[in-house]
């Protein structure tokens, strides 16, 4: 999966639950998973976050949690150990 499309849906995600402070705009969240993507800590960080932030909700698309989790992981594993994707 490219990187961009990788950032849309995460940030879709993210905007569609309000995971981040309500007064973030949803090209603002854009920037933010964009500018981080590349750093594994900040991958691992974003997935907590998105854990933290649902585990108690309701209104939560399971399904799309779930693949989001896994590419997220994937993503982090590979910058961890091959320091890089390729697109």
């Amino acid at each position: 999966m490219e990187t961009k499309e990788l950032t849309n849906e995460i940030a879709r995600f993210c905007f569609k639950y309000r995971l981040f402070d309500k007064s973030i705009t949803k090209r603002e969240v854009k920037e933010i998973i964009e500018d981080g993507l590349d750093d594994s800590e900040f991958v691992e960080t974003l997935i907590n976050k998105i854990i933290a932030s649902t585990k108690n909700r309701k209104d939560i698309d399971v399904k799309q949690q779930i693949e989001l989790f896994l590419k997220l992981e994937k993503l982090r594993l590979e910058l961890k150990y091959h320091g890089g994707i390729k697109c």
